[in-house]
This record gives C-alpha cells, sequence and structure tokens, in this order.
C-alpha cells in the first residue's frame, strides 16, 4: 500500500517573544506563507487525514492556518506531540513508524533542525540518487511516498514526491473558494468578517466603548478578524474580543449592522455584533495585551474609527438596559 508522509517547517517568526522560545509567534508574512502551502496541497488534491503538530505556538498555529486553507468551514482536527517540540530526527521517526494503519496521509509539523534532518531516514536512497539534502526553510515542505506498513519504513522505502518553499507556489489564493479562478491577495475565509462592539453602561447610564490600538499601534480601534472556518460569525466575533480586547461577556444576536470596505485588493463585508463587556481579563491571560485599551464614549468611538461604514453602525448603536436579559 502507498502511503504518504508531508513534512512542513513552521512559518516564519519573530525573533524574540518575552514569554520564551515555546512562545514564539508567527509573523504576517509567515502565516500567509503557510497558507500558500495549504493551496498547493489542495490544488495538487493532496490532503492529509492526519496533522500532527508540535505544540509551541509557532508550529501549532502553522498547522492550524495550513488546515483553514485545506478544509475550509470545518473546524481543524490537529493532535499536538509534546514530543515533538525541537525534536531530533530520530523521535519524529519513531513516531512515524507508530502510527496505525489506517492513517494514509499524515502532515507533520515541525522544528530545524529535526524536520530537515528527518527526509533522509525516510528516503534518503531516493535522496541521493536525486541528490537532494533539502534544509527547509521556513513554511517549506517535503512530501515523500512510501510502500508499505509505517513500521516498515527504512532509508530505502520512500520517494521525494515533492519538495517545495512558499517562495515557489502561487502567492495568491483562489475565489471565491478553493478552487474558484479569481485570485485574492489572501485566503477566501479573510473577506468575510465579524466584529464586536464591547459595551458597558457608564454611571451616568451612558454607553461606553472599549476600543484597543490596530496591531500597528497607529490609532484605536474595535475588534475585527475574519471569520474563521468552523465558526459561526457570532462565534468569531466573540473570539476576537478575548484575542484583541481581552474581554469577556454576552455576545448579542442578531449583528446590529453591516458594513463592506477595501482591504488585499477587494471588498471585505463585515457583520458587526454587541458584547455587553463582563469581564476583562488581566495581562498574563489576554493574547494580545500588548495592544493595549481604554473605554471611551460612544461619541468619540464614532470619531475615532477609520471605517465610514462602521462609523454610520456606531452612529445607530442604541442599547437600553432594561431590554438586556439580565438572567441569562
Amino acid at each position: 500500500m502507498k502511503r504518504l508522509i508531508t513534512l512542513l517547517r513552521h512559518g516564519e517568526t519573530v525573533t524574540y517573544d518575552a514569554r520564551g522560545d515555546f512562545c514564539r509567534p508567527l509573523t504576517e508574512e509567515g502565516k500567509l506563507n503557510v497558507q500558500r502551502i495549504g493551496a498547493f496541497l489542495h490544488k495538487k488534491g493532496l490532503h492529509p487525514d492526519r496533522i500532527i503538530a508540535s505544540p509551541a505556538e509557532r508550529t501549532l498555529h502553522s498547522a492550524q492556518k495550513l488546515h483553514k486553507t485545506l478544509y475550509p468551514g470545518i473546524k481543524p482536527d490537529i493532535t499536538t506531540n509534546a514530543d515533538f517540540y525541537n525534536a531530533p530526527a530520530a523521535t519524529l521517526f519513531a513516531a512515524i513508524a507508530a502510527l496505525d494503519d489506517d492513517a494514509k496521509h499524515v502532515l507533520i509539523v515541525g522544528h530545524n533542525p529535526g524536520i530537515s534532518e528527518l527526509p533522509a531516514l525516510l528516503a534518503g536512497a531516493d535522496m541521493r540518487k536525486k541528490r537532494l539534502f533539502p534544509t527547509l526553510k521556513p513554511a517549506s515542505m517535503v512530501m515523500i511516498e512510501i510502500t508499505g506498513d509505517w513500521a516498515d519504513i527504512s532509508p530505502a522505502a520512500g520517494r521525494i514526491l515533492h519538495l517545495v518553499d512558499a517562495a515557489s507556489v502561487a502567492q495568491d489564493f483562489p475565489w471565491p473558494d478553493l478552487d474558484g479562478k479569481e485570485k485574492r491577495k489572501r485566503p477566501a475565509y479573510f473577506y468575510h468578517q465579524s466584529s464586536v462592539i464591547p459595551f458597558r453602561f457608564g454611571k451616568d447610564g451612558d454607553i461606553e466603548i472599549l476600543m484597543t490600538l490596530s496591531s500597528g499601534g497607529k490609532h484605536y480601534v474595535i475588534p475585527k478578524g475574519a471569520i474563521d472556518p468552523g465558526l459561526t460569525a457570532v462565534e468569531s466575533a466573540a473570539k476576537e474580543a478575548r484575542e484583541e480586547a481581552g474581554c469577556l461577556g454576552k455576545t448579542l444576536e442578531p449583528p446590529v449592522g453591516k458594513y463592506h470596505y477595501l482591504k488585499w485588493g477587494a471588498r471585505c463585508s463585515v457583520e458587526v455584533f454587541a458584547m455587553q463587556v463582563e469581564q476583562l481579563l488581566p495581562d498574563h491571560e489576554w493574547e494580545e495585551s500588548h495592544r493595549g485599551r481604554k473605554w471611551v464614549s460612544l461619541a468619540q468611538a464614532i470619531e475615532t474609527v477609520k471605517e465610514e461604514g462602521l462609523r454610520k453602525v456606531l452612529r445607530g448603536f442604541k442599547i437600553q438596559p432594561e431590554t438586556l436579559d439580565t438572567k441569562s
């Protein structure tokens, strides 16, 4: 029986994180490059039935980003293996040899040097024949075909099918889905977004809005992001509120408005929900605490936001305390 093993090095990361090496996040380009690999795999009809990643932030996030591209609309089904963190090739090889035979195409997301040294243990004979001695760059992958059971793998058993990096695959993404003919600068799901207006009632009963600095730190915004595959618009909005503003609360339905804006060479549509804030997370629990946050009046929020469509939504934002279901 033919089996496939795909080895992917995580995307490019920031060089330093105060929380330590394990927590170093991907850069924006690092995220995109991993998704370019995902689009390449889809175009070739190569969909792994199992994804295993090191639990470090950069490897797990790479696996999640790739999954979003390959399987839009489906919640990620990713296994983490603590032994994979900065693991040598021998550790990864042992894990592959122990796979159950139900697995037909397994994708492993790992770190250098182990992930780059592993192909020699799986397809060393074919590598020497083809004079391939890869040191995988960030967001690079090698796909190896194996004949027989996982337990029988050896350097003579594998054959290299693909060896690519993010720079050598298509840089744009198909639109409006993975099989679309048009192209966009981001994966299709990026253009369907949700936003949340985190609010509370001040001492005088007036509405106050929680705003955070943009990712670039240049101006204040309200939480907004692409609707993650597998999540509803309101679930994704609540997720953005937690990540970007570090706040929890009741996200109200239906949406209080919708608007459009231009980004990445096309139109993004945004559903806007209201969240009555019940808790602010402390910095050590807030994923993006570097942004900072502040409460402002509704009038200040209207003046601060950049998108005219969002400004119109905020102008019509009216919620009375007595209309809220305080029992739920």
